[in-house]
């Protein structure tokens, strides 16, 4: 089975639970090895290798430090494709006036109190203080610690939203809701959602780059556990869901990994698609 794009979800799909496609550090060598060696085949075949993904841009580069070869990102859930030497290939941003309604309207709705904030924009990410964690720091490159997210002078390309123990669905829903046709908020796993604009997904990301390689479906393979990536697998004839993956997933999906992610599903896979 041969393909001309494999496209892959990171968290759940792509990484082990421990934000590594390394376990630990006797096998790091190893495992890095086995996707650098993927990744040469790949670019040697003409192959082109997706990360698509919810992260920050910059987040996504710093999982991939110390591989070399030809990545093109998916980032900000699609509102973002460029390529490992910086050339932006297509990008959608939130509207100054609509991201300051986003934050009025999550601050002041009852349902929505207690919120995690962060903003990503083209020159990095953004939180408050008091949002300020370990987890916002992994997941967040360039950040900078700000007294006002309404303050920002950037281009924004997407606002995530997290509660405590609470999961994301009912709060997606209230803000689809309120800013149908022009927001959209999709969950990115259990307690947090991302607020992008309506019609950026990881599908038109990888859309456009089928286009740019003049690629299509039936040469697509796509990875993804969640519900952000559902779009994204409707792209790719050859559709894998993670044996982690959330039920929708495994319904959509044409095919099942023979392994999750902890156990190298997506490489374990990619060895028969190269």
């Amino acid at each position: 089975m041969k393909v001309a794009i494999i496209a892959t979800d990171l968290d759940g799909t792509f990484l082990r639970d421990d934000h590594q496609f390394d376990h630990h550090r006797f096998q790091a060598q190893f495992d890095h090895h086995r996707f650098q060696a993927q990744l040469d085949q790949m670019n040697a075949q003409g192959q082109h290798f997706v990360v698509a993904s919810g992260n920050q841009l910059q987040h996504c580069i710093d999982v991939f430090d110390g591989i070399n070869g030809e990545l093109t990102y998916v980032a900000e859930n699609g509102g973002l494709v460029i390529d490992n030497h910086g050339n932006v290939l297509a990008e959608s941003l939130i509207e100054p006036a609509l991201y300051q309604e986003l934050l009025v309207y999550v601050a002041t709705e009852p349902a929505l109190a207690g919120a995690e904030i962060s903003v990503s924009g083209k020159q990095g990410a953004y939180i408050r203080p008091q949002d300020d964690s370990p987890i916002m720091r992994y997941y967040l490159s360039r950040l900078q610690v700000v007294p006002s997210l309404s303050a920002i002078d950037d281009h924004i390309y997407k606002a995530t939203f997290s509660w405590q123990a609470t999961d994301a669905d009912a709060h997606a829903a209230l803000i689809n809701q309120q800013f149908a046709g022009r927001l959209r908020a999709t969950v990115s796993g259990g307690n947090g959602l991302d607020v992008i604009p309506p019609h950026v997904n990881k599908a038109t990301g990888l859309a456009y780059l089928q286009q740019h390689w003049h690629v299509v479906p039936s040469q697509t393979a796509a990875f993804g556990d969640n519900g952000n990536d559902l779009e994204m697998l409707r792209e790719a004839d050859y559709s894998f869901a993670m044996q982690n993956a959330i039920a929708p997933v495994k319904e959509m999906a044409t095919y099942l990994t023979s392994h999750d992610n902890n156990h190298d599903g997506v490489l374990a896979t990619i060895d028969t698609l190269i």
